[in-house]
C-alpha cells in the first residue's frame, strides 16, 4: 500500500476547487454552474486581446468622425443659446405685461373717480342747490326772458349779437 501524499501550494488550491464546485447544503444545489478555473494558456490570451481593446481605444479618431463630433456640439450649443435668448424675451414680455395690467388698472380706477366726480356735479338737485343757495341766483320772470328764432341753421351760435326787436 502506497501513502497518500499531502498536497500543498498551488495544487492543493486546485484540488480544493475542483472538490468543491457546486455548494450543497442539504438536499438542495444552492450553486449550479460550475466555477471557472482558468488555463494558463487561455490566461496569456486574455491579457493580449485586452491590450489590443486598449490599444484600439487609444488610437486616434478619424478626422470625418471629429468633424461630425464637432457639428453636433457648435448646432446643440446654438439651441441652447437659442433656447435660453427665448425664455429671456418671454420672462421680459411678461414684466411688460404686468406693468401694463398695473398702469391700466391705475386708469380704470382714476376715471371710475372722475366719472364719480362728473355724475355728482351733474346732479340737477345739486346745481340747483349751488346755484340758489351759494350763488344767491333765481329763475328768471317771463318779462326777462327773450326768444330768438333763427331759420338759417338750426342751433344759435353763443357770441353772436342778438337784435333788438
Amino acid at each position: 500500500m502506497t501513502a497518500k501524499r499531502k498536497l500543498t501550494g498551488r495544487r492543493a488550491q486546485e484540488e480544493y476547487e475542483r472538490r468543491h464546485m457546486y455548494v450543497i447544503e442539504g438536499n438542495t444545489a444552492k450553486e449550479l454552474a460550475p466555477r471557472e478555473v482558468p488555463i494558463p494558456g487561455e490566461q496569456q490570451e486574455a491579457e493580449v486581446r485586452k491590450k489590443a481593446r486598449t490599444r484600439e481605444r487609444l488610437m486616434p479618431m478619424s478626422p470625418t468622425f471629429v468633424m461630425l463630433l464637432t457639428f453636433a456640439s457648435v448646432l446643440m450649443l446654438s439651441v441652447c443659446v437659442h433656447y435660453l435668448q427665448v425664455r429671456v424675451s418671454i420672462y421680459g414680455k411678461l414684466g411688460n405685461i404686468e406693468t401694463m395690467e398695473q398702469e391700466l388698472k391705475e386708469l380704470k380706477d382714476a376715471n371710475e373717480a372722475v366719472r364719480s366726480r362728473i355724475e355728482a356735479a351733474s346732479d340737477i338737485g345739486q346745481i340747483y342747490k349751488i346755484a340758489t343757495e351759494e350763488l344767491g341766483m333765481v329763475y328768471p320772470e317771463d318779462s326777462q326772458i327773450i326768444r330768438y328764432n333763427r331759420t338759417e341753421s338750426e342751433y344759435v351760435q353763443q357770441y353772436e349779437k342778438i337784435p333788438e326787436e
